[in-house]
């Protein structure tokens, strides 16, 4: 199980830097079913890249000794179930989005569910308390 949450923790931090970068570097155009948006919203999407950007560092940073990492990695999972919950938000207030995000929605909010189930069967309970 420890190489397993390993190897997951790796693996959802590579994915989350990339896309974190594409947005980066690319900005608005990497938006599924996007359209053209004003330099404020460009702005705005950039400089939140940058915190998913250290987002996917942190998964990183814990997938090395994931055995006293338990509290940081069930709070990143929360952080990302919030942003679940955000995109949900989202939908109800201003409509249904692009099939790729309705898809993403109930991922995002079933992968934390299960880094929780991978963190407890992992990780040393005294590491389930403390940074």
């Amino acid at each position: 199980m420890r190489r397993i949450l390993q190897v997951w923790l790796v693996a959802f931090g590579v994915v989350c830097v990339g896309i974190a970068v594409a947005h980066l570097l690319f900005g608005t155009s990497t938006i599924i079913g996007g359209g053209t948006v004003n330099a404020t919203i460009d702005s705005d999407m950039r400089f939140y890249a940058i915190l998913f950007l250290a987002y996917g560092l942190a998964l990183l940073w814990c997938a090395r000794d994931v055995e006293t990492k338990g509290l940081p990695i069930n709070l990143l999972g929360l952080i990302f179930f919030a942003g679940g919950l955000a995109r949900a938000l989202a939908w109800v207030a201003t409509g249904e989005p692009n099939w790729f995000y309705v898809l993403m929605t109930p991922v995002e909010l079933v992968i934390p569910v299960l880094n929780y189930l991978l963190v407890r069967a992992v990780c040393r309970p005294a590491a389930l308390a403390r940074v």
